[in-house]
């Protein structure tokens, strides 16, 4: 099951010399660090400059195929839709992503090593640096084994997820093997329980740029919603939220008073200063472009049908409301060719390498971690452990800041919850496999209460506000993978309406696991597996009455 492959042909030959030339000579243009100062620096190189956003948000249900008369798409998009094996080069791609989070992790054991040299950790400076870089080794193995393997399964110890590496590279390709998902998450939480005691903001110029306090225990309320230990989130999330949480989420009042202008409301949901941004990242990325208004159009879009039926109007039904109804402004266009709900939540920025030639690179700001977030996972935690009237509350708080005056009274109940959640359909339910509602069958590798109970009703409100404040950014895919939500691949008619099914992911369905970067498996790590097409149980058939309207 587990093969070997040098991880420093992945990690540091990314955009160092050709594959040739690097297997002349193991290059050392590291930073030897052995000091405070040389330390501090190499840490900024310890947080990605690529993201998965792309290639998660459109493998997810937030998006739609508009149809074969739509030309705004390309190949990449065509293959992470479909969940394809990706083989298109492009800066928002699975290689990209899986090179960089190695290079942070060599980075972040370099720093570590440094600290060793010194000594170890015996000033508070030091201690908050050797916490920063157990962080971002932490951080960067959970992206990867969250990405590119199947989702955490406590009753399945075998499943084989990424290398988990804690120690700097000191010779020409040498061998790591493929860890299974249980021992990559026993080593996260490791690397975790390790640094925060130590976290600190002391030593940053700029906090929320790194993995400050408060960013910290937000990765740890996500990590451990992941890994099922539904006391450590809520322990967690105590410690972001304090005990007033409506004073670090977002300022949507704020956000009500901008100008529609989506650079303005774009540049405020990055704003540092803003209490719910935790950790900000950078990256090389289109997210602006891609889910933003800097289009003529879109193949793979968030459409009306979605967003009436599925997230943004379907939750503002449970306060009587309409997408009109939030203090954030949808952002609704339609046209030839496009047909797109939007919130204005990343920026396209544009850094020209040549102004003459008007070449250069997209750019995206993002938060990682929002205080937002932490209070969904803390309600579904909450949820999950059967204390439902903290989860109403957390629910309760989300809806009074996420909404316009009308509507700021709204209590979230039990009732509410009921009348609402249980009495809705489930998507999909219909013969046809075409109708859309908020909630769909969770099929977790874990045991809640039966469809229709307060606990079931309960974690799809949770799911669904989630997916409302990270539509974009990609982090669907990842409560997809989690709750074993069942997908199909729908193409709409010239009215926005679903005209057939073309594909289906199932619960096991193993393209979950987004496959090893080519390159990769090129050089002798193990692949993923995929469907095999005469094979039911590998999810790549769909049933004959999901296909309609030929």
């Amino acid at each position: 099951m587990k093969k070997y492959i040098g991880l420093s042909i992945i990690a540091l030959g990314m955009g160092l010399t050709s594959c040739n030339d690097f297997l002349d000579k193991l290059p050392d243009n590291r930073t030897e660090a052995n000091t405070v100062e040389k330390v501090q620096k190499l840490l900024v190189a310890a947080y990605p400059t690529h993201d998965h956003m792309a290639f998660t948000e459109y493998a997810s249900d937030n998006v739609d195929d508009m149809g074969a008369n739509n030309p705004y798409t390309d190949r990449f998009l065509d293959q992470v839709y479909s969940w394809m094996d990706v083989t298109e080069t492009d800066n928002q791609d699975p290689e990209s992503y899986w090179m960089d989070l190695y290079q942070c992790i060599e980075t972040a054991n370099v720093a570590l090593e440094g600290i060793e040299s010194m000594g170890g950790a015996t000033t508070t400076t030091l201690k908050e640096m050797e916490a920063e870089a157990l962080l971002c080794r932490a951080y960067a193995h959970f992206m990867l084994v969250n990405v590119f393997a199947m989702h955490y399964n406590a009753n399945d110890p075998d499943a084989i997820g990424v290398s988990y590496v804690t120690a700097s590279e000191k010779e020409l390709n040498p061998q790591y093997e493929r860890e299974t998902v249980h021992e990559n998450y026993k080593h996260i939480a490791e690397d975790l329980e390790a640094a925060l005691p130590y976290v600190g903001d002391s030593y940053y110029d700029v906090p929320k740029y790194h993995f400050n306090k408060l960013a910290a225990y937000a990765f740890a309320t996500r990590f451990y919603l992941y890994y099922e230990k539904y006391d450590k989130v809520i322990e967690y999330a105590n410690k972001v939220l304090g005990t007033n949480p409506k004073t670090m989420i977002r300022n949507n009042q704020h956000i009500a008073s901008l100008s529609r202008d989506p650079d303005v409301v774009s540049q405020y949901y990055i704003n540092a200063t803003q209490s719910d941004n935790l950790l900000m990242l950078t990256s090389y990325s289109k997210q602006g472009v891609l889910c933003g208004p800097y289009y003529t159009g879109k193949r793979y879009s968030h459409n009306a049908y979605i967003g009436t039926n599925e997230d943004i109007s379907a939750i503002a039904a449970m306060w009587r409301g309409t997408y009109a109804s939030y203090l954030a402004q949808v952002a609704r266009y339609s046209g030839t060719n496009l047909n797109v709900w939007l919130r204005w939540t990343v920026p396209a920025l544009f850094e020209y390498t040549d102004p003459v030639a008007q070449i250069g690179y997209y750019h995206a700001v993002y938060s990682a971690f929002t205080a937002d977030e932490v209070l969904t996972n803390r309600a579904e935690a909450y949820a999950l452990l059967k204390q439902y009237d903290k989860a109403y509350d957390d629910l309760t708080t989300w809806v009074q800041n996420t909404v316009t005056v009308n509507f700021q009274n709204f209590v979230v109940t039990k009732d509410v919850v009921e009348n609402y959640v249980g009495a809705m359909a489930y998507s999909y339910d219909d013969e046809t496999g075409m109708a859309s509602t908020l909630k769909k069958h969770l099929h977790p590798k874990f045991t809640i209460d039966e469809e229709g109970s307060e606990q079931e009703n309960l974690i799809q409100l949770i799911l669904a506000v989630r997916r409302y404040e990270t539509l974009h950014i990609g982090l669907r895919w990842f409560d997809i993978k989690r709750w074993g939500i069942e997908i199909p691949r729908r193409t709409m008619d010239g009215s926005g309406n679903p005209l057939k099914i073309t594909d289906w992911l199932k619960v096991d369905d193993v393209r979950r696991a987004i496959q090893i970067p080519q390159k990769v498996r090129e050089a002798g790590y193990t692949p993923n597996p995929r469907p095999d097409s005469s094979d039911d149980t590998d999810g790549a058939l769909i049933p004959d009455n999901f296909l309609i309207k030929d």
